[in-house]
């Protein structure tokens, strides 16, 4: 039984070990300074990218090798480039005004900007994906794909963007089904952005 016990530990011992990886990456301070820098990037156990370890920290190499855990309130955002693809998170509100966490960035522009997280279960399959809708006024709204009625989504969308024709065109030519939800907010992102 002890064995077996040791051998458990030892062997998630070294999946969470070898689901750790460096990127080369930087972080924007708080005064805007950016600070290039190596990022811990965690992997599944599976080898996949896990965000979701992003949500609360961020931890970065420090020049004397010892690492440094960053949270959302602490810096404006990090950013890496991992396997040739380049992914950039920010600290925002999610679901409320004053829930910080980093999301990733879907849409950056100069009008509207969208980012997001998503909940995962141990096998890494996502559980659900939320959204976060940010004006260049400072203004934001919330989402998440859990929504059973996305006719109502469709009007607090609308009353967001109201300032912007081209998006309540582009929300009511989009959002038909769940499984296009991710391409349609882009759509609407573009539409207020151009």
């Amino acid at each position: 039984m002890k064995k077996a016990f040791l051998s458990l530990v030892f062997l998630l011992t070294v999946s969470t070990v070898c689901a750790q990886e460096l990127a080369t990456g930087f972080y924007v301070s708080m005064s805007n300074d950016t600070v290039k820098s190596q990022l811990k990037v965690p992997k599944s156990i599976f080898g996949s990218l896990d965000f979701s370890k992003f949500l609360f920290k961020v931890e970065v190499v420090e020049s004397d090798g010892s690492l440094q855990k960053l949270k959302p309130d602490a810096i404006k955002s990090f950013g890496f480039t991992f396997e040739g693809q380049e992914y950039r998170f920010f600290g925002k509100p999610t679901i409320t005004k004053n829930n910080y966490r980093f999301l990733e960035a879907i849409v950056l522009g100069p009008k509207t900007s969208i980012y997001k997280f998503e909940t995962v279960n141990q096998n890494g399959g996502s559980l659900g994906t939320f959204y976060t809708f940010e004006k260049a006024d400072g203004t934001f709204e919330f989402f998440n794909t859990g929504m059973r009625n996305l006719e109502k989504f469709k009007d607090v969308l609308k009353e967001f963007y109201k300032d912007y024709p081209a998006a309540i065109v582009a929300i009511d030519a989009r959002f038909k089904q769940k499984a296009t939800f991710k391409s349609d907010i882009i759509t609407v992102a573009k539409a207020v952005n151009n």
